[in-house]
């Protein structure tokens, strides 16, 4: 319907621009990049959005759905589009504009419902998962407090929990009941190879955004270390984790941030690290438009696929 796709795109242009008036350009002003380095981040920044696309097929594809090859230009589009809706807060619009568009090409609206439910399931488990063990293991995490850390141990086993396949096919047979007035049809539970598979590419993912990370705070603070990547990525990570579990927080606005400051500010001077913070949520802004604009040329490109 012509009304809700207004609807999307006018509550994305609203919401966008509050968010871009959320940043704080006055701390970009004198700061020196490295432009090459920025270049260098931005192919990995967008090859984690495009590797998000792949993830999301191959989820859909292990759980049976059709369409997807017939379609895959039409559907990358339908990504990118819905991948914008993660400044409208709340995590909904993400999910439900991938159904609502998704479904037009075809795909059944039961496996996007259960597709869209286990990447965000996945996605947080994994990430969090990793830079959890990573960070645990450098004396440097100690910045964040002890009861903290153990908070983020147990949350972490709880989302566990959530995918393990019995588990999760029984919450979602009771969200289906409640909310479409029916059973779970077998063919729309999921399975170990699934999820196994989610969790090997959300991981792929998650070391792509870390570096993407790195090379953007190495274009302003050149002086840090290559040694400290494996860090970068799991503070990345885990600021991306907490971000996405703070649902009514347009794209983690405000946690993410803060958790990505305080962990960068142990690796450098605090300056830089604010600096470094402010510019990687303008460039994840840019990227996403970037991500978007190729989408949708690849679709005027290929208009019959």
């Amino acid at each position: 319907m012509p009304l809700i796709s207004g609807v999307f795109y006018a509550a994305l242009v609203v919401f966008l621009f509050f968010y871009i008036r959320s940043i704080d350009f006055d701390s970009l002003a004198h700061t020196h990049f490295n432009w090459q380095l920025v270049v260098v981040a931005s192919v990995f920044g967008l090859g984690m959005r495009i590797w998000q696309i792949v993830v999301w097929f191959i989820i859909l594809q292990g759980l049976g759905a059709q369409n997807m090859a017939r379609h895959w230009v039409q559907l990358s589009y339908v990504y990118a589009k819905s991948w914008l809706a993660r400044y409208i807060p709340g995590t909904a619009p993400w999910i439900l504009g991938k159904i609502y568009f998704a479904s037009k090409h075809g795909v059944s609206k039961s496996k996007l419902a259960v597709s869209s439910l286990l990447e965000a399931s996945l996605q947080v488990v994994v990430i969090l998962a990793m830079s959890l063990l990573i960070l645990s293991a450098d004396s440097r995490f100690d910045v964040v407090d002890s009861k903290i850390r153990l908070a983020m141990t147990v949350l972490l086993v709880g989302c566990i929990a959530v995918i393990v396949p019995f588990i999760f096919n029984r919450v979602l047979g009771a969200a289906f009941r409640v909310l479409r007035g029916r059973v779970l049809a077998d063919e729309h539970r999921v399975n170990t190879a699934v999820i196994a598979k989610g969790v090997i590419m959300y991981a792929i993912g998650g070391i792509l955004y870390g570096t993407f990370l790195f090379f953007m705070a190495k274009a302003v603070f050149p002086e840090l270390p290559f040694s400290n990547l494996v860090f970068v990525i799991g503070a990345g990570n885990l600021a991306g984790a907490l971000g996405i579990l703070s649902i009514f927080a347009p794209s983690g606005l405000g946690v993410r941030d803060g958790i990505q400051l305080l962990l960068f500010s142990v690796i450098m001077p605090p300056e830089f690290a604010l600096v470094i913070t402010v510019l990687t949520r303008l460039w994840d802004i840019v990227l996403d438009l970037v991500f978007y604009v190729l989408a949708w040329l690849l679709r005027l490109w290929k208009p019959g696929e």
